[in-house]
């Protein structure tokens, strides 16, 4: 398996876009509303990628596996208000159906928190959904362990986050 990291430029944004509609319409239905899960076209999200990764302060990656899209990833200090600068954040991931369970997911995760680290935060914090336990048993396999912390958030309707943190 031919892995590859690439610093994501709106060029990337199709891929993205593929990926990310993909990931959300196999892993949020049945958790999101499904109209909702719906709207989530490779089209809107390579939209939506294009105008990120141009004027947001995050980093954008693009995972491929021999050559194909695989997964996507954005990264930065916390957003979290009044968050120590010694905390960074893993804002997304997610990976194409196809790529669940591989190698290539543990690949994508460890490379993020290895930039967070080359970047001189010392823990990383990611957000996910409480319903999701696909993806909470990846983070809990890979480190990450449930620091706690719940908020509400509203994507068509009330759903709770939960966050995991890591030392790194």
């Amino acid at each position: 398996m031919d892995f590859q990291v690439i610093r994501a430029t709106k060029d990337n944004a199709i891929e993205m876009g593929f990926v990310h509609s993909q990931s959300w319409q196999k892993a949020y239905r049945g958790i999101i509303a499904d109209e909702i899960v719906d709207s989530f076209t490779p089209e809107k999200r390579a939209e939506i990628f294009a105008d990120a990764i141009s004027t947001r302060p995050e980093e954008y990656y693009l995972f491929r596996v021999d050559g194909r899209p695989a997964g996507i990833a954005s990264l930065n200090k916390s957003h979290e208000e009044n968050a120590p600068d010694y905390i960074g954040e893993i804002y997304s991931i997610y990976f194409h159906p196809e790529f669940w369970g591989t190698s290539a997911t543990h690949k994508g995760l460890q490379f993020c928190v290895e930039r967070l680290k080359l970047l001189g935060y010392t823990q990383v914090k990611i957000w996910v959904l409480k319903d999701n336990f696909r993806a909470r048993s990846f983070y809990e396999k890979n480190g990450f362990y449930f620091d706690g912390f719940e908020q509400e958030i509203n994507i068509g309707k009330p759903l709770v986050e939960i966050r995991y943190s890591k030392k790194i």
